[in-house]
């Protein structure tokens, strides 16, 4: 047999095909059991930045700490700005499922990275706005600097005033500024402080309130930025300043143009060395 009757063959079949499964569907219309596509239903993403109405920071604090109880600290801080747009503005924000963020849970799965509650609203502040460059990295620096739990936070729970019913602690817990946007670091040195193992309920309860304060924050900072009344308070501590001299993003290898960043050197860093563990750590 010819190629080319080898061809034609190969279309005949397919266009009897074709005819066949058209008439399948047709039959198959007037029983509710073919769907046409709904195109007519398929529109374009709305413009971006999306559109954005003040919300109450209070009650999104109470929300993020709601929101850790329900699926950790990345979600939690999302779900808390997130959900209160819905209320307030709408679509497109009922479109978008809170669960996009679950991965960041523990500083992304559990590698304990950028801090969750920070990934959470930072990710909320760049869908209403285009500086958020300027607000997320004024949230960070805000957080390297705070002492977390708020004062806010310790007393909702101790007046169990949050949303949830079940509480992990509703103590007055003690406070920490962590110095560093990290997970690690922020747990770690908590933990050390203040003797709480890093698994106890008393560090799972901080965590579900700094999900919370730094959700509410993360809507000061969107809603003085809509108001035209943004102003960045915080700065690069003055050590990291010294370092950035020389140690930061640029082309001259031989000044110190190998490495770049804007966490606080002091953490990890003594006298030019890597700051690891201390001489009399167990090998």
């Amino acid at each position: 047999m010819s190629e080319n009757h080898d061809l034609v063959s190969r279309r005949g079949f397919l266009s009897g095909a074709g005819l066949m499964l058209a008439g399948a569907a047709a039959g198959m219309a007037g029983h509710g059991l073919f769907v046409e596509p709904a195109t007519a239903a398929i529109q374009e993403s709305p413009s971006w930045p999306w559109p954005y109405a003040p919300l109450d920071e209070e009650m999104v604090r109470k929300k993020g700490h709601q929101g850790y109880y329900i699926n950790s600290c990345s979600q939690g801080s999302f779900y808390a700005i997130i959900t209160e747009l819905r209320e307030k503005v709408g679509a497109p924000y009922t479109y978008i499922p809170v669960e996009l963020m679950a991965y960041g849970a523990s500083g992304v799965a559990g590698w304990c990275t950028l801090c969750g509650a920070l990934n959470g609203s930072c990710a909320a502040i760049s869908l209403t706005c285009k500086d958020y460059d300027k607000l997320t990295g004024e949230l960070l620096a805000w957080f390297t600097q705070t002492p977390f739990p708020s004062d806010i936070s310790n007393q909702y729970a101790k007046d169990h005033a949050f949303l949830v019913d079940k509480y992990k602690s509703d103590k007055v817990l003690p406070q920490t500024v962590s110095g560093s946007p990290l997970c690690h670091v922020n747990v770690s040195k908590w933990c050390k402080e203040h003797g709480f193992a890093s698994g106890s309920h008393e560090r799972s309860e901080r965590c579900a309130r700094i999900s919370g304060d730094v959700a509410a924050m993360a809507v000061h900072l969107l809603n003085a930025y809509h108001a035209g009344t943004f102003t960045p308070k915080y700065d690069l501590s003055q050590t990291t300043k010294t370092c950035r001299a020389c140690h930061q993003k640029g082309k001259d290898f031989e000044k110190g143009n190998w490495t770049r960043g804007k966490m606080d050197c002091g953490g990890c860093h003594i006298e030019g060395q890597v700051s690891l563990v201390s001489p009399t750590h167990p090998k």
